[in-house]
């Protein structure tokens, strides 16, 4: 669940930058995880999946957009 919502969000570059760094964080994460059947976390692994949209929902909402 995305803390912010809607389309009405302003443009946060920082905020972006730093979703942008946790969703490729939890990217690679995500791929230790699956490519090891046998890893601890496979269990989590929908939990990582549904971290890694939410960061870049919210890297995307609130990256500068041209025309906004």
């Amino acid at each position: 669940m995305s803390w912010f919502s809607g389309s009405s969000e302003q443009p946060a570059e920082a905020f972006a930058a730093e979703e942008q760094h946790r969703a490729g964080g939890l990217a690679s994460r995500i791929v230790a995880i699956s490519s090891d059947p046998g890893h601890p976390s496979q269990g989590s692994l929908p939990y990582y999946r549904e971290a890694y949209q939410d960061a870049s929902q919210n890297a995307a909402t609130h990256t500068s957009q041209p025309g906004r």
